[in-house]
């Protein structure tokens, strides 16, 4: 099958103007230094017509957002959540209706994370040649390899989704489908509170409270400086040296040479990291409170044992596999609600919201 390659901004007004309501959407991005991604092409099949869009090319891709966040349109993704990202970030919406083919499979009993390549050959009996996935995509210009590779993409999603979709009604589980392409969409555009940032570094479990209000800090000033430069946060300070910064508390840029960070680092951000350190010193009355972890709860174990029981009942009831219903950081995030382990202990968890609740709520 053909495509389009479009560089210019009449022929994407052109090829926006469709009355397709299925739209196999695929993009290719760059991300290894900076924040946000970096778009490299966006790919787009209505079921007639193939087109790869050059965002490096194109100076206005609004007839794209248009078409994208009209509610009359299903965007069809793989594993779509960096892809979501990219778009949110670079039309400031989601697209309004999105259906996850890796969600799909998951529903089905597939695999859980099954790649695309291994989905179409399981479905369509195609092989995908995948020899350009780690391609530079902002080089220019693309190769003719290169660009079948990504129409490819777009070309085989929709008879895949199609064939899923079928599978999905005669299960009765499209609407539980639906509502998980909705949490999944949105969760990838939630709001991080850069305070909160630090529990999310390994090991701040075995930190005291003086050492976890540096690392707070730390973390807090690294990520908004990373969003403000648009840079990846390891290349502001990397994550292990900001833990060795607040194990140790440094007062001095010799206290922070002798902690063998980066030069560059020391140089950068030297007097930034110490006034962050005594910031954090200098009010024990904010210091944050020890991370406990669940295992280290006695309940643990048999909690645990417990409600996966529920899941796999549940699921085989429902013939959903259990890890679709509940990962292990899904029930994770149960049991610090329950035990009010989370500061937002008002956030209903996901096990007790929309289908999962129509499952399990009564039992949990």
């Amino acid at each position: 099958m053909t495509y389009t390659l479009i560089t210019d901004n009449q022929t994407l007004i052109d090829a926006c103007n469709t009355d397709a309501t299925l739209l196999a959407l695929d993009t290719e991005f760059i991300r290894t230094r900076t924040f946000y991604a970096k778009p490299g092409l966006y790919q787009l099949f209505d079921g007639k017509q193939t087109v790869l869009i050059d965002p490096v090319a194109v100076s206005d891709l609004s007839p794209l957002w248009r078409l994208l966040h009209d509610p009359a349109r299903v965007c069809i993704l793989h594993a779509g959540g960096e892809d979501l990202e990219l778009l949110n970030h670079q039309s400031g919406a989601l697209p309004t209706h999105i259906h996850d083919t890796q969600l799909a499979a998951a529903f089905l009993g597939l695999g859980s994370q099954l790649g695309f390549a291994p989905l179409v050959e399981k479905l369509l009996g195609v092989s995908l040649d995948k020899a350009h996935a780690r391609t530079d995509w902002l080089a220019r210009p693309l190769s003719s390899a290169q660009l079948n590779y990504a129409a490819d993409d777009v070309i085989y999603l929709y008879p895949v989704y199609q064939k899923l979709m079928e599978q999905l009604a005669q299960k009765g589980l499209s609407g539980w489908f639906e509502q998980e392409c909705e949490r999944a969409a949105l969760r990838r555009i939630e709001s991080v509170d850069p305070t909160s940032v630090y529990l999310n570094i390994k090991n701040a479990w075995t930190l005291d409270r003086q050492a976890l209000a540096i690392l707070q800090k730390l973390c807090e000033w690294r990520f908004t400086e990373a969003r403000r430069r648009d840079l990846a946060v390891n290349f502001v300070v990397k994550e292990a040296h900001l833990f060795r910064i607040a194990e140790r508390a440094p007062l001095s840029m010799d206290d922070l040479a002798r902690l063998d960070l980066d030069p560059m680092e020391i140089r950068r951000h030297g007097e930034t990291l110490l006034s962050l350190v005594q910031q954090a010193l200098s009010a024990p009355d904010n210091w944050p409170e020890l991370v406990k972890r669940l295992i280290d709860y006695p309940d643990y174990k048999a909690e645990l044992k417990r409600i996966r029981s529920l899941i796999d009942v549940a699921g085989e009831q429902a013939e959903i596999p259990g890890d679709v219903i509940a990962s292990k950081r899904v029930i994770h995030q149960y049991l610090s609600w329950k035990w009010r382990l989370e500061e937002s202990s008002d956030v209903t968890p996901i096990l007790l919201q929309g289908w999962r609740k129509e499952l399990l709520g009564s039992q949990l």
